[in-house]
């Protein structure tokens, strides 16, 4: 949607009365009228909530996406929708004691799984059970009161590649994850390619082999079954049990559980 000069001056003078936007002086010369700089405003606070297979982070950050504050703990994915935010929002709360958010102007909340982005919620997420169309996104915007955004973990990787990490020069690329998962997000045309069924870059339940060992996702032979996070460190223990690996054998003793 292109605006007039004069309906753009209206909503900008909107947006910074509203506190959202504030004026950053005047755009470099390139010859004619100088252009005018807006920015975020330092005062918004965004938070950020990263569902991991066996974790939570929880950030905040101001308007220019700097990170104010940031804690984290163990937690389950498989403990469930109800059990798992919760925790979020407990550990938001530390987050809130120390005085860092004194409102919440917008979320985003990045899950291990495909994600309806219009609804805001997971769709058929293999690790994931008890989150099926569980409404993250209306469970969460009720709670904190500000407009929430839900996606894909790697997608979320990927937007951040885009925005201001080794990707801002380029319009496509493929950001792989591999982690306790293995995900990928996929950039065309500098934006996230998700599929009809948000879907589109869950490549670690891709079957590669009908015989292969039994996933979490309770199929047998996908990628993560052979190189997600479980995989690599069964075939580290199993290389070091046998005397293949002096080095994973001290690993695994010092442990305790070289036997």
């Amino acid at each position: 949607m292109r605006l007039s000069r004069s309906k753009l001056a209206v909503e900008l003078d909107r947006l910074v009365d509203l506190g959202l936007v504030e004026t950053a002086g005047l755009a470099a010369s390139r010859g004619g009228r100088r252009s005018g700089i807006v920015r975020l405003s330092p005062g918004l606070r965004f938070v950020a909530f990263d569902i991991g297979a066996t974790s939570i982070d929880v950030a905040v950050t101001n308007g220019e996406l700097e990170v104010l504050g940031h804690v984290s703990e163990e937690c389950a994915v498989r403990d469930g929708a109800t059990v798992v935010l919760e925790r979020a929002l407990d550990l938001l709360g530390k987050l809130r004691d120390e005085g860092l958010i004194p409102q919440v102007h917008g979320t985003g909340i990045g899950v291990p799984g495909p994600v309806s982005f219009r609804d805001g919620m997971p769709v058929a997420p293999p690790i994931m059970p008890g989150w099926d169309r569980f409404p993250v996104r209306e469970a969460i915007g009720q709670e904190l009161g500000c407009p929430v955004l839900v996606d894909n973990d790697v997608n979320i990787m990927a937007l951040g590649e885009l925005h201001a990490g080794l990707a801002k020069s380029v319009d496509d690329f493929l950001l792989v994850k591999i982690g306790t998962g293995i995900g990928c997000g996929i950039v065309v045309d500098g934006a996230i390619y998700r599929g009809v069924s948000g879907s589109a870059g869950d490549i670690g339940h891709i079957r590669i082999d009908d015989d292969g060992p039994v996933c979490a996702c309770g199929n047998a032979g996908c990628l993560e079954a052979y190189f997600g996070g479980a995989a690599l460190a069964r075939d580290a223990t199993s290389e070091a049990r046998a005397g293949r690996s002096a080095r994973l054998a001290e690993i695994l003793a010092a442990a305790g559980e070289l036997t």
